[in-house]
C-alpha cells in the first residue's frame, strides 16, 4: 500500500502542478489561461484511448513491471515541460508525449496491484493507497510555488519532478507487487513460498459484457462528473482564490490544507466501503463539492470561507476515486479489472483535462471564476444521483477458468 500510495502521489503531479504554473507561463508567453490549460485538455483526450490500452497491458504483464517502467519514463517526459517556448505548438507537442508516458501512471496500475491482494479489507486498502493523492495535492502546489518564486518556472518543472521520483522509485522497486506478479513469480519458481500471502483467484465478468452494460454507463457517468467538478476545483484553487483578492502565497497555503481532509476522507470512506454499499458512500460524498462552491461564492475574498471550502472539498476528494475504483472491483470483478478500469481511467483523464480548460475558458470570457463555481453545484448533484443508482453488488461464480485467468 505504501508503494502504491507513493506511485499514485507521483501520478497526480501533472494535475496539481497546473495551478502554480499558470501565472508565470501567462506572464512570460502572453498566453491565455485557456491556452495554457489546453495542454491538459490534450492530455485528457488522449487518455481516453491510452488508458484502456495501459489497462490491457497491466492485465497481461502485471502491475509491478508496468509501474516501475512508467515512473522513470513519466519523470523524464514531464521534465520536458521546462523546454517550452512561446510556440503553442511545441507546448502541445510536449503534452502529447507526456500523455503517452502518463498512461501507465494512471490509478489503474496502483489500484490493480493493491486491490488484487485484498478482499474483505479491500475498501480500506484502496483508500490507504489512494491517500498518496493527499501527498500530491498538499506538497505539489507549495513546493512548486516555492521553486518558481525562488528559481523560476523552468527549473521548477525539473527539480519538482525528480525530487519526487528519487523518493518513489526505490520504494516501488522494493515493495510494489500484485496477485498477477505473485502468480508469475510462483510459476517461474515452480512453487509458492510458505511465507508468501496466498494468491487469490481473480473472478469477474468479460470485459465486453462489462463495458456494454448500463451499469458501466452509470458508473462511468458518475466518475466523469465527479472528476470534472472536484479535480478542476482543486487544481485551480490558487487562481480562484487569488482572483477573489487573497494573496497568491496565502492562496497556496490554503490550497495545501486539502491534504489534511483528503486523508480523513479517504480513511473514513475506505472504512465505510467495507461496511455499507459503495454507491451510498459515493452519493453522500458528492454533496460536499456543492457546499464548498456555495461557500466560496457567498464569501469572496474570505480566508476563512476559502479554508473551510478546501477542507470540505477534501472530504469528497478523499472518497471520489476510492469509490469509483472499489465499485469497479465489486460490480465487474478483478478478472478483467485492468481493461475495465482502464476505460474508466480514460474517462477520468478526459474529465481531468476538460475541467481545468473549461474553468479557465470561463475566466477568459467573463473575467472571473463565478460561472465555474455556479456550475459545480448541479454537476455534483448529478454525480451523486448516479452513484445512488448503482444498487447492490453482483455475486461472481468462483469457477476454475476464472481463477486460472
Amino acid at each position: 500500500m505504501l508503494a502504491g500510495a507513493l506511485g499514485f502521489a507521483l501520478s497526480s503531479v501533472t494535475t496539481y502542478s497546473l495551478g502554480p504554473f499558470i501565472a508565470p507561463l501567462e506572464a512570460e508567453f502572453g498566453w491565455s489561461r485557456a491556452q495554457i490549460a489546453s495542454g491538459m485538455t490534450l492530455y485528457a483526450v488522449l487518455g481516453i484511448f491510452l488508458s484502456p490500452l495501459a489497462g490491457a497491458v497491466i492485465d497481461r504483464l502485471g502491475a509491478r513491471r508496468v509501474g516501475l517502467f512508467a515512473i522513470l519514463t513519466y519523470g523524464t517526459v514531464f521534465s520536458l515541460l521546462s523546454l517550452a517556448t512561446a510556440s503553442l505548438t511545441l507546448w502541445l507537442a510536449i503534452w502529447f508525449v507526456l500523455s503517452v508516458a502518463s498512461a501507465p501512471m494512471k490509478p489503474t496500475t496502483w489500484t490493480a496491484g493493491v486491490s488484487s491482494v485484498f478482499d474483505k479489507g479491500r475498501g480500506l486498502a484502496i483508500s490507504v493507497m489512494l491517500c498518496g493523492a493527499a501527498l500530491g495535492s498538499t506538497l505539489t502546489p507549495i513546493y512548486a510555488t516555492w521553486l518558481i518564486d525562488t528559481y523560476g518556472w523552468r527549473f521548477a518543472y525539473v527539480a519538482m519532478m525528480w525530487t519526487f521520483v528519487a523518493v518513489v522509485f526505490p520504494v516501488a522497486f522494493l515493495f510494489f507487487t500484485s496477485a498477477a506478479d505473485r502468480a508469475r513469480i510462483a510459476g517461474r519458481n515452480g512453487e509458492v513460498k510458505a511465507k508468501q500471502a496466498p494468491i487469490m483467484p481473480l473472478t469477474g465478468i468479460a470485459w465486453r459484457e462489462g463495458l456494454l452494460s448500463w451499469k458501466f454507463a452509470r458508473l462511468g457517468g458518475a466518475a466523469f462528473f465527479t472528476t470534472l467538478v472536484i479535480i478542476s476545483f482543486v487544481s485551480n484553487f490558487i487562481p480562484i482564490f487569488s482572483a477573489s483578492g487573497i494573496p497568491r502565497a496565502q492562496a497556496a497555503g490554503i490550497a495545501g490544507l486539502i491534504g489534511i481532509s483528503t486523508v480523513a476522507g479517504r480513511l473514513i470512506g475506505g472504512y465505510l466501503l467495507d461496511r455499507i454499499n459503495g454507491g451510498i458512500v459515493g452519493g453522500v460524498s458528492l454533496l460536499a463539492p456543492a457546499l464548498a462552491a456555495m461557500l466560496v461564492l457567498a464569501n469572496p475574498g474570505s480566508v476563512t470561507a476559502a479554508s473551510a471550502a478546501v477542507l470540505i472539498l477534501g472530504l469528497s476528494l478523499g472518497a471520489e476515486l476510492d469509490c469509483v475504483a472499489y465499485l469497479t472491483t465489486r460490480h465487474f470483478g478483478l478478472k478483467n479489472f485492468g481493461t475495465i478500469f482502464g476505460v474508466i481511467s480514460g474517462i477520468l483523464a478526459f474529465a481531468t483535462g476538460l475541467g481545468p480548460f473549461l474553468v479557465n475558458l470561463g475566466y477568459d470570457l467573463t473575467g472571473g471564476y463565478e460561472i465555474a463555481l455556479e456550475a459545480y453545484i448541479p454537476l455534483a448533484l448529478v454525480a451523486s444521483a448516479l452513484f445512488f443508482s448503482l444498487g447492490r453488488y453482483p455475486v461472481f461464480a468462483d469457477e476454475p477458468s476464472q481463477a486460472a485467468a
